[in-house]
Order: C-alpha cells, then sequence, then structure tokens
C-alpha cells in the first residue's frame, strides 16, 4: 500500500449523482455506479448488462446506500451473473449488499485506503432499528451465505441489529492493521454524528477473514485517470508535527482555538482550511474526502471574502503552507 501522503496528489472529487437513483456508466468492460440506492436501479443495471455482454465488474462508487430491497436484488444479480464488484470511496447500507453479491469482491486505489470502506447494518424506520424487516428478509443468513459462509453469524447478529440507524459495521483493507493495529470497526450510531470510525470498537477480524473481500488485491478502476483529473493536487504532508499540536496552530482568537479543537474531535475525513496570509478558517467533516476537501476551502474563500485558503490539516496531519 502506498503512503498516504503520496497519494494525497491524486485525491478525486466525488462524482455528482441524482438524489433519486444511482448513477450508472459502461466504461470498456466495467460499470461504474455511484449514489443513492433507487428501485429502479435493478432495471437500469440489468439493461446495461443486456446491452454490454462483455462487462465483469461493477463499480461501487461513494453510496451511502438507501432502498432496502433493491440492493438485494442487485446483489443476488451480480453473484448470478459471477460478476466481481469493486470498492471505490465508501459504500454503505444497501450498497453493502451489492458489493457482498460479487463472485469475487476487491478494494480499488481511487482513494486512499483510510477513507476506502464498505459499511454494513440492519433495517431502519425513522432511524430506529426495525427488527420485523431485518428478520422478513432473512439478513442474517443471506450475509452469511453471500460471505461464502465465512461472515461469523454472532458477529453478524450484532451489526444487524444496532439500535440505531447511524451505527455500523466498517471494514476497511485488511492491510490497514499495519498501520493502525485493526481495519474493523463497529461503531454502535451514539458518535453524535461525526462517526470516528477508527475510535469505534475495533474488531479482531478483517475484511478477508469474514469473506466481505476475496482478496487483497487492490485495483484501478477503468475510469481512475479521468476521475483524479477533477481535483487538484494538495500540499504533501509536513514531517514531524501532528496536526493536533495546538502550539504549533497560527491562529490564537478563542473563537479559532475552539474550532480547532471541534475539527480535532470530528470524524475523518476531516479537513481545515486557513486563509493564506489571514484569519479565516472554515474546516468540514465528511464520507467523502474530497467533499471535505472542496467544502472547506469554498467556506474559507467565502469567509475571507474571496481571498484564497488552503488546506492546514487533513485528519492528524498538518500539511506544508503553499
Amino acid at each position: 500500500m502506498r503512503a498516504l501522503g503520496g497519494l494525497l496528489a491524486v485525491l478525486v472529487a466525488l462524482t455528482v449523482v441524482p438524489a433519486s437513483a444511482m448513477s450508472l456508466k459502461v466504461v470498456g468492460d466495467q460499470i461504474v455506479m455511484s449514489g443513492d440506492v433507487d428501485d429502479d436501479d435493478h432495471r437500469d443495471l440489468l439493461a446495461a448488462l443486456r446491452a454490454n455482454p462483455s462487462v465483469n465488474s461493477i463499480v461501487l462508487r461513494n453510496s451511502s446506500g438507501g432502498n432496502a430491497e433493491t440492493g438485494y436484488r442487485i446483489g443476488e444479480m451480480i453473484r448470478e451473473r459471477g460478476l466481481r464488484t469493486v470498492l471505490s470511496g465508501y459504500c454503505w447500507s444497501s450498497c453493502s449488499r451489492m458489493f457482498l453479491g460479487g463472485k469475487t469482491r476487491v478494494f480499488s486505489s481511487d482513494y486512499p485506503l483510510e477513507y476506502t470502506h464498505v459499511s454494513f447494518h440492519g433495517h431502519y424506520n425513522r432511524g430506529l432499528i426495525d427488527l420485523g424487516s431485518v428478520n422478513r428478509l432473512g439478513l442474517r443468513d443471506w450475509i452469511i451465505k453471500y460471505s461464502d459462509g465465512k461472515a461469523d453469524p454472532n458477529l453478524v447478529a450484532r451489526w444487524i441489529s444496532i439500535p440505531r440507524s447511524g451505527g455500523a459495521m466498517h471494514f476497511f483493507h485488511p492491510s490497514l492493521v499495519a498501520l493502525r493495529g485493526k481495519a474493523t470497526y463497529l461503531c454502535d450510531g451514539n458518535e453524535g454524528g461525526k462517526v470516528r470510525m477508527f475510535g469505534c470498537e475495533p474488531i479482531g477480524k478483517t475484511a478477508l477473514d469474514l469473506g466481505i473481500v476475496t482478496s487483497l488485491d487492490v485495483v484501478a478502476p477503468n475510469d481512475q485517470a479521468e476521475l483524479r483529473q477533477t481535483m487538484p493536487a494538495l500540499p504533501p504532508i509536513k514531517p514531524g508535527v501532528a496536526a493536533g499540536d495546538m502550539a504549533a496552530f497560527p491562529l490564537k482568537s478563542e473563537a479559532a482555538q475552539r474550532e480547532y479543537e471541534r475539527f480535532l474531535g470530528a470524524g475523518a475525513p476531516r479537513v481545515f482550511a486557513k486563509q493564506i496570509g489571514g484569519g479565516q478558517y472554515a474546516w468540514n467533516a465528511n464520507k467523502n474526502l474530497a467533499s471535505a476537501v472542496k467544502t472547506a476551502l469554498e467556506r474559507c474563500v467565502e469567509r475571507a471574502k474571496g481571498q484564497p485558503c488552503a488546506v492546514y490539516a487533513l485528519d492528524d496531519h498538518l500539511l506544508e503552507a503553499p
């Protein structure tokens, strides 16, 4: 796995997608799907597969989920056709069932692996667990089956019954064990809306152990070069100093200090932007790193009345001044 610093130069923006359905595009022998899962997405994917019989992979990119039963149907269709699924960015809720449908299942190198994860939970009604739907749809047994029998039944039972909709079991690439000690985290949904995944309960089994992925391969989707052209490079990481070093923070007003402390306590990815040569600032935490960068910079420039801003801190890292 490449170092985070080497990947900062190739961060990419979140693809703009309609709020009501997933976007779908064919890129050679791959179909890239992103955005919210809608009940028409099964039909649209089926039509695309019939029109493009050479497709062998479905790339799932930055989806918070959506229609529950569509996730099952698409996952089952992907498995029936023996297709590979590729994880790009984040894939939550019903998207996770689409991912698990792959005959083979791998991570991509579109985003740094620290920001690439697939997340599972139960079915919810108005933010609270709907155990009736969980049982009616057979979620526990479905997950075990589509993990090729590798998912731990007791662990699955835990993550499909998390009481609040903000909770989930998050699977990162197993290579992050070397960096953080764990690569799987169970969040209970009480993290204040900013899920600090690396601060949730660590789980000792990896995505490979539990059949969430079938190999440690990290692949490049066909549209990766195009995707990476959508966002300029960020400055490199500043060596020898952490973002949490308040003595290094250049803004001394009480308001700025308070906001920076709030930033440090927010969920990852988190980005703090500062006016170049001035005192304005803004920060954002978002499931998608590129969106967090874009939002923080735009808000900073607005507060600085059009004067330029730069990313000062990214998660636990300070970046070199431009």
